[in-house]
């Protein structure tokens, strides 16, 4: 076992009262830091326009599905993917030649029957002259006219088969229904359409305006029925129509603006839900057909409480503010928050005009504590505060 000497045993007991007799002189000189400093600002008084919200898909006005209808292999491709185009304009064209030599067959046919009716109207109407005069017997006129009789219905046959052919001929010239863009195209040059079903050839949209379709609960339909009146009714009323914005996915303002146009029949009973549609103007071609998108109607304005949106905080007990008192001293407040106006929230219940609310800086403030605040240069109209940043106490 080792033993320290005097010395040693001296010097360690001097170093551990020295910082001994250090440490308690240190907590008499230790600095309490200061309150935290945070900003804030009296809530903002605003008229808002209460609005309810929904989510939406987009369809086309309209929007058609071009189809070969005969058989045949395709000969020609009229436009370009993506092109405007309008109602009759030529898309496609298929290889005509066979149904126009059925055509020409089919005139020939007629040509024939026309021929053959004539000679039998000339034997019908000999035959009728000669038993006039008892010259041939009752059967024999009988049959000529009954010859005649079935030549004119052979006619009528063959202008019917005539009328066939020719529209089969047509229908190898495919052309877009309606205005509006078209498609790519399905198949290429060269290709068997119309051999075991109609072939889809292309898409054409007209989307020069769009429908957007969305559900509403009862509730909220009866609200903008007794406020706007049905859509659909045909009598005039003195109500409104009933406005209607959407908002893109990458877009945080509603400036798009429609009306709704069309309230569905009935309620689903498996959701308690409506169908409505409102139409857009597509003024910058960019509302596709099967789109999402966010919809607001709006329906009253008011006046309310605005405070920014990250002065409000979330915690087990719900939504709450931070407001600080005469005393310099953090309040936290439950309240109860409505819609969202630009970066702010409307607050529904739980401050007064004269709180001051914590804007900026709530992660260093707890409730009980001390802060240093400051108050925001803007001041509401309702305060008499000054706009310079000065103290929350003073």
């Amino acid at each position: 076992m080792r033993i320290l000497s005097i010395p040693k045993i001296g010097c360690v007991l001097i170093v551990s009262a020295s910082v001994l007799f250090g440490c308690g002189q240190g907590s008499d000189t230790l600095v309490q830091p200061p309150p935290p400093e945070v900003t804030i600002s009296l809530p903002e008084k605003k008229e808002v326009t209460d609005y309810l919200e929904f989510t939406g898909n987009t369809k086309a006005l309209e929007a058609v599905e071009i189809r070969a209808r005969v058989q045949g292999f395709l000969d020609r491709i009229n436009f370009d993917p993506g092109q405007r185009v309008k109602a009759g304009d030529l898309l496609f064209v298929i290889d005509p030649r066979p149904f126009q030599a059925k055509v020409d067959q089919q005139q020939a046919t007629l040509n024939a029957k026309e021929a053959s009716l004539e000679l039998t109207k000339v034997k019908a109407e000999k035959a009728a002259n000669l038993y006039k005069t008892a010259s041939v017997s009752e059967i024999t006129f009988l049959e000529e006219k009954a010859n005649a009789d079935v030549a004119q219905a052979q006619v009528g046959v063959a202008k019917a088969d005539l009328e066939e052919a020719r529209l089969q001929l047509d229908y190898t010239q495919v052309k877009s229904p309606i205005n509006g863009r078209v498609d790519r195209n399905m198949v290429d040059l060269g290709s068997l359409v119309g051999a075991q079903e109609k072939t889809l050839l292309t898409n054409v949209v007209n989307d020069s305006s769009v429908y957007v379709y969305f559900n509403l609960s009862e509730n909220d339909m009866l609200m903008l029925v007794r406020m706007y009146g049905a859509p659909t009714s045909n009598e005039k009323s003195h109500k409104p129509e009933a406005p209607c914005y959407v908002a893109l996915a990458d877009e945080t303002d509603f400036s798009r603006k429609g009306k709704i146009d069309f309230l569905g029949t009935q309620v689903d009973p498996s959701t308690g839900t409506l169908t409505l549609r409102a139409i857009f103007p597509n003024v910058d071609d960019i509302l596709a057909q099967g789109l999402f998108v966010r919809v607001r109607v709006p329906l009253k304005k008011r006046e309310a409480f605005l405070v920014p949106n990250l002065a409000v905080g979330l915690d087990q007990g719900g939504r709450y503010v931070l407001v600080v008192n005469k005393d310099n001293v953090v309040e936290q407040r439950p309240v109860q928050v409505g819609q969202q106006s630009g970066q702010s929230r409307v607050i529904e219940k739980g401050i007064t005009k004269d709180d001051w609310v914590i804007t900026n800086g709530m992660q260093r403030a707890r409730p009980g504590s001390k802060v240093t605040p400051t108050r925001e240069t803007k001041s509401s109209p309702d305060s008499a505060g000054p706009s310079s940043p000065t103290p929350a106490g003073k």
